[in-house]
């Protein structure tokens, strides 16, 4: 009973100054999949599977600092709850959000990654935009990158229109060099949102040799939500020195189609590679998705990559179905 008393104490005594300022939200989700695997002439590979779909939990909040300026912070971890309580980082950051729109200094996506159109297999294992991607890139992840080191920008929205830029040094981690912020650079321009009505957007990245890889990265967005629909396309050029003539450059047009009717939302997705060297490819993925309410949310998804890494015949496919719960 006393250890009971004690411990309550100091609970109390922890929460009475939190409580003074702006509390922090804890956040996440938890996407777990059953799935049966299948890799073209490799059983090893093949299979039944319990997957963890970036499942995540993060703390995030503000806090006003007066006149108009607030100072935000985020801290995000990718849990492996299939194999354990491995933390894996996500966007992390802290800033400073005005007028003059926000600044923010950590680990975050990119403004090129950060323009995507809505993914109605985000997270999934073969169906991700990164897998559809087949592998193009100069990081083998489509236009799906996260970096460390980062000072970012989002400015105002002036008539719809707002700019996202980031600047990343290499540190020292790959040539030696000296670090500068022109390392490796991202650049978006987005108009609308991706919650209603028409969005489109543009985005490049270029990263340098001091940086990783002399590459340069573009995607275009357009997208129209209205009511249950969902339809977008994205088109996506890989070149630079580094990967020019190589099975990771060349292009890539992905387009998602999905239509919610009640409870229910049927969806598919279509992705078509074309390679500087190595085979082609024509990737898909078909679902439906089932709202059990407004958080958690139950799917059946099939999905085909043809021709993984330029590689002739190295297919896969997978048959999942999985529950989905936000918090």
């Amino acid at each position: 009973m006393k250890k009971n008393v004690i411990a309550l104490a100091i609970a109390s005594a922890i929460a009475a100054p939190v409580a003074m300022a702006d509390a922090p939200t804890v956040y996440g989700q938890v996407n777990m999949a059953l799935e049966q695997v299948d890799v073209k002439d490799n059983d090893a590979a093949s299979g039944t599977e319990v997957n963890s779909r970036a499942s995540r939990v993060g703390v995030k909040g503000s806090e006003d600092l007066g006149n108009g300026l607030k100072a935000i912070y985020k801290f995000e971890f990718e849990v492996q709850i299939d194999e354990g309580s491995t933390l894996k980082n996500r966007n992390q950051y802290v800033g400073l959000a005005g007028g003059f729109g926000t600044v923010l200094m950590g680990r975050h996506d990119t403004p090129t990654k950060m323009i995507q159109a809505k993914d109605l297999f985000n997270d999934a294992s073969l169906a991700d935009n990164k897998p559809m991607a087949g592998g193009l890139g100069a990081f083998g992840k489509g236009m799906e990158n996260r970096v460390s080191n980062v000072l970012a920008y989002v400015s105002p929205e002036f008539s719809g229109v707002k700019l996202i830029a980031a600047a990343v040094p290499s540190e020292g981690t790959t040539t030696g060099d000296e670090s500068s912020l022109s390392d490796l650079y991202s650049v978006a321009l987005t108009y609308g949102s991706t919650k209603k009505g028409l969005y489109l957007a543009a985005g490049m990245d270029q990263a340098s040799e001091e940086y990783a890889a002399d590459a340069n990265h573009m995607r275009l967005v357009a997208q129209y939500k209205t009511g249950g629909l969902v339809a977008n396309a994205m088109y996506q050029d890989f070149g630079g020195d580094a990967i020019e003539d190589t099975v990771q450059g060349g292009s890539n047009v992905q387009a998602n189609l999905g239509y919610k009717m009640g409870n229910i939302m049927p969806k598919v997705k279509f992705s078509s590679v074309d390679r500087d060297a190595g085979e082609d490819s024509s990737n898909y993925a078909v679902g439906l998705n089932y709202s059990f309410g407004k958080k958690t949310t139950g799917y059946v998804e099939y999905a085909s990559i043809e021709n993984a890494g330029g590689v002739d015949e190295a297919n896969t496919s997978a048959v999942s179905v999985g529950l989905l719960h936000k918090f």
